[in-house]
């Protein structure tokens, strides 16, 4: 029998119980990072978003996948993918970035849920590994928030040890204003050339195990949802050597106090 993908087993498991597949809910923190490439700690107060689902027909090997954390504060959005991708791309494709390594972060920011992109305030943001020959100045995407907005957004990527971290600085644009507890529609979404030769995309991974969200950048029917929280990162506080060491004096002056009030008790005996 032919091996069933992530997405068609969710969909015959969906129908065979009789519950429709649903969109999921992610958690964004406030946070204004560097776009370098590079993951600040404002992202660690952002929930860690799993993108490891490969979309239904596609021929992936599934050994890519990535984890996404999202930040926004009053003029941007702010995406970055932490990629695990075993094979790159031989080079930087500037037309067709869906078919080598990439990612992708898509946002509705309308109360439409069917709309065709390209007539809302709604957007595809694609964006490339580090790879030879990158020009972070040129995106990939559509949407009539990118027709608006793409100008000044702005992408970075790094490779790391694993496969590549890629950042994205994305503005809410003239006619959205952000606020905490509001909650937009969103994909996060990576392409995989796993064999490394470029134009020949193998694997296509998603957040959501049970919609099909590869039609994503025609329509917003199967976003999920991003609340804009207001948690914001705090670094842990570490106890000074001063107060660990009056704590281990006093510790030691109470051993000292109780050894000495026990040697008392015995010599009146």
């Amino acid at each position: 029998m032919r091996r069933l993908t992530s997405f068609a087993l969710a969909a015959l498991l969906a129908t065979a119980l009789g519950v429709s597949a649903s969109a999921l809910e992610f958690k964004a923190a406030s946070g204004t990072p560097t776009i370098d490439g590079v993951m600040d700690d404002c992202y660690l107060a952002a929930e860690e978003v799993a993108v490891k689902y490969q979309s239904s027909g596609t021929t992936g090997d599934g050994k890519t996948y990535a984890s996404a954390y999202v930040v926004w504060d009053a003029d941007n959005i702010y995406c970055l993918f932490d990629v695990t991708d075993p094979v790159l791309s031989e080079y930087h494709h500037t037309t067709t970035f869906w078919y080598s390594d990439s990612v992708e972060f898509f946002i509705n920011l309308t109360d439409s849920t069917d709309a065709d992109i390209t007539t809302i305030n709604a957007a595809q943001y694609t964006a490339a590994a580090d790879l030879p020959g990158k020009d972070n100045t040129i995106w990939n995407g559509r949407g009539g928030h990118w027709d608006a907005n793409v100008a000044n957004a702005k992408w970075e990527s790094k490779k790391t040890d694993k496969g590549y971290i890629t950042e994205m600085q994305i503005p809410w644009g003239a006619d959205y204003t952000p606020k905490a507890g509001a909650k937009i529609g969103c994909v996060f979404h990576i392409n995989s050339d796993e064999d490394g030769v470029v134009e020949t995309r193998e694997g296509e991974y998603f957040a959501n195990p049970d919609l099909d969200q590869s039609q994503a950048w025609s329509t917003v029917a199967n976003y999920d949802t991003l609340v804009l929280t207001d948690a914001v990162y705090v670094p842990p506080v570490e106890e000074s050597a001063t107060t660990a060491d009056a704590g281990v004096i006093a510790a030691l002056a109470a051993l000292a106090s109780t050894g000495a009030a026990a040697l008392s008790l015995k010599k009146r005996k």
